[in-house]
């Protein structure tokens, strides 16, 4: 995501780029319990159903490479070694929580949130470690082992130069939930309305959305260069191309929540109500992948374009692999 070195960092970023699709959903309400007869999922090529803990709400999956990755819900932070085909918890009793979002800069780096607290690791989650204490903190996203930013719903965005352990202040706004950001100088915020700032947090601008605003709710940014980016959540996806200074609505009008992961300007894939899509095009021509009745869909993740993870409700995991 950021342009470190030229080069040797061009790689690094791709790969951030790819792996951090920036969350900036509301806790999950409790799972609502499946029809004595529910519908069959209608599932895509390569994509398998992995039997997760039907009790559990998964409201974030995370993958560091295709085998290793990280999924959470209230009081359980689950890991990987297979490629999501089993799970062991990863944190002790002491530190659960409401687990609501994951970030891992590489396979040794990463930090969970929840509903008041945030965790770390640095050893790939072997170990973790409690750094903040009740702060209501949403998403985050970090550059490097120390730097990144971390929005409230309650604080706004935050900076942070020690890994998390102190946050500064940087804009209260009205509120913070989702964030993406293309360098430490350059990012996008959502509360009630959706921001940029071009110079690390010292000044926002506010952008339009087109179709009335956000009203802080579930909402996710990512974008893929300067330009083109995408701002999705409940019944609505939109998309701009001139780094938020227009947007258009591409989806409308679905139940359920939303949710992006693109590798550049057009290729990518979309969550949005009950069905994964793929698109060549930007999200303007969408090919159906799956349909999804057995649980409410919370996120979508992947790791490259041959391999990817969907999370949601009543234990609902589902996994994909290019045949």
């Amino acid at each position: 995501m950021q342009n470190k070195v030229k080069f040797v960092i061009l790689i690094a970023v791709a790969a951030i780029l790819i792996s951090s699709c920036s969350k900036g959903k509301s806790y999950p309400d409790p799972p609502v319990a499946p029809s004595p007869t529910p519908q069959s999922d209608t599932l895509g090529t390569g994509w398998q159903k992995i039997n997760g803990d039907t009790t559990k709400y998964y409201s974030d999956v995370f993958f560091v490479n295709t085998q290793t990755g990280f999924i959470c819900a209230k009081n359980y932070l689950g890991k990987s070694v297979d490629g999501g085909l089993t799970w062991q918890q990863s944190v002790p009793d002491s530190l659960n929580d409401d687990f609501i979002n994951i970030f891992f800069l590489d396979a040794n780096h990463g930090w969970v949130t929840g509903r008041s607290t945030l965790i770390r690791t640095i050893d790939g989650g072997n170990t973790w470690k409690k750094i903040q204490s009740n702060k209501l903190l949403f998403d985050m996203q970090f550059f490097d082992a120390n730097n990144g930013y971390i929005t409230s719903d309650t604080g706004g965005l935050y900076r942070t130069s020690d890994g998390g352990v102190t946050l500064d202040s940087v804009f209260r706004g009205d509120g913070g939930r989702s964030l993406f950001f293309l360098n430490q100088h350059k990012g996008w915020i959502t509360g009630n309305y959706f921001y940029r700032t071009d110079d690390a947090g010292q000044s926002f601008l506010r952008l339009l959305l087109g179709a009335g605003y956000l009203y802080n709710t579930d909402y996710v940014i990512q974008f893929t260069d300067s330009l083109h980016g995408w701002i999705t959540g409940p019944q609505i996806l939109r998309r701009t191309s001139d780094g938020g200074s227009n947007v258009e609505i591409l989806i409308g009008n679905t139940n359920g929540g939303g949710d992006v992961h693109f590798f550049d300007a057009n290729n990518g894939y979309i969550m949005t109500g009950d069905a994964i899509y793929s698109t060549t095009d930007g999200g303007t021509t969408r090919t159906k992948l799956c349909i999804i009745h057995k649980c409410t869909l919370s996120e979508i993740h992947f790791t490259d374009p041959n391999h990817g993870w969907a999370a949601g409700s009543v234990g609902g995991i589902y996994r994909y692999v290019k045949l």
